[in-house]
């Protein structure tokens, strides 16, 4: 059977499809009868008609829909530590607002800008993009749209993009201070994606905290990587096969998941942390409490993130003159048993 459509009901009410319109969506103007809107509602009753959504949404009436679009490969979105408690975030404020959420996930953000036709049918208000890759053209596709958006995850500087996020230099910078503030002079970074904009920040921190405390930085202890635990442990055992003078005493670890990887790594090889070396990360998930030695990490408002990202969109949505464009949220060191003063001063 074939969908009904708003010519099927003009026809059954013997008025015109923009009468039927006028109807639906509620105008009040004089030109339209209370005995014409009763016509025409008994049609759509009688024929079962349902106004089209997407319709809706290019009509402009509001849909009362967030969209979020994520792009990973993982094997769980909803128990990543990363984005858990961005999305109980999202879906908390979503829920306080009475807002619809609809959640599309894809592998990469090449096949989310290729999806981006869809995202901006009219089902959702707004949209939220969790952390894009830098590279990614769907930025500046939503950009040059009506769409509103916030960014998550990326707190890059171009007009008119609103973000919310961590400030991840100064997460850095306090992590790397906490070490060389105990000591610790040859300080290793191992870092996260580098298509992710974090991971460069997070790099910034690093450099800025040796600058502050004016020791010299070693390029050979930069190491590039994952926001994964294989990656951690890979990277700490090859650090580990430098001579002893030349190993780092203390590793920076770009979020907890490499510190955890970096922790068993070491531990593998028979180095005690934090008696040989020490390890400090970003981020306080609860999924790594567990780790022994307990990390010491910067802990970072991921839930907040998410409650932030769907404030501020729903105040573009309604073009709310109080509006904000970036909320760049701090963290704070947690010191737990995963760092100590170096062995010895090699200063």
């Amino acid at each position: 059977m074939s969908s009904v459509s708003i010519s099927d009901v003009a026809r059954r009410a013997g008025v015109s499809r923009a009468t039927v319109s006028r109807v639906l969506n509620g105008s009040t103007e004089a030109l339209v009868t209370q005995g014409t809107r009763t016509l025409v509602r008994q049609a759509v009753e009688d024929l079962g008609y349902h106004p089209s959504a997407i319709a809706r949404g290019l009509a402009g009436k509001p849909m009362n829909t967030v969209g979020i679009i994520l792009a990973y490969e993982l094997p769980s979105v909803t128990t990543d530590p990363f984005l858990s408690p961005v999305l109980d975030g999202i879906l908390a404020v979503s829920k306080r607002e009475r807002q619809k959420t609809i959640i599309f996930v894809e592998d990469n953000w090449e096949d989310a800008f290729a999806s981006l036709p869809v995202y901006c049918d009219g089902h959702c208000d707004g949209l939220v993009l969790v952390a894009p890759c830098t590279d990614s053209q769907i930025v500046g596709a939503l950009q040059s749209g009506r769409t509103p958006f916030v960014l998550i995850g990326d707190s890059r500087e171009m007009p008119g993009i609103a973000v919310a996020d961590i400030d991840n230099v100064a997460a850095a910078r306090l992590a790397v201070g906490h070490l060389l503030a105990q000591g610790h002079r040859r300080i290793a970074a191992l870092c996260g994606n580098r298509e992710l904009l974090s991971s460069h920040q997070r790099l910034q921190g690093y450099t800025e905290a040796l600058a502050e405390w004016n020791v010299p930085q070693d390029n050979s202890l930069i190491l590039p990587g994952q926001y994964w635990e294989a990656s951690g442990s890979e990277r700490a055992r090859l650090l580990m096969e430098l001579p002893i003078g030349q190993r780092p005493t203390a590793l920076f670890c770009q979020n907890e998941r490499i510190a955890v990887g970096a922790l068993e790594g070491l531990l593998s090889l028979g180095i005690r942390v934090p008696q040989e070396v020490s390890i400090i990360g970003i981020g306080d998930y609860p999924a790594m409490i567990g780790a022994t030695p307990a990390l010491t990490t910067v802990h970072i408002p991921l839930r907040k993130v998410g409650e932030r990202a769907v404030e501020m969109l729903l105040s573009h949505v309604q073009q709310s003159p109080e509006r904000e464009e970036r909320t760049i949220l701090t963290g704070w060191l947690i010191e737990r048993g995963s760092t100590a003063p170096p062995v010895c001063d090699i200063s």
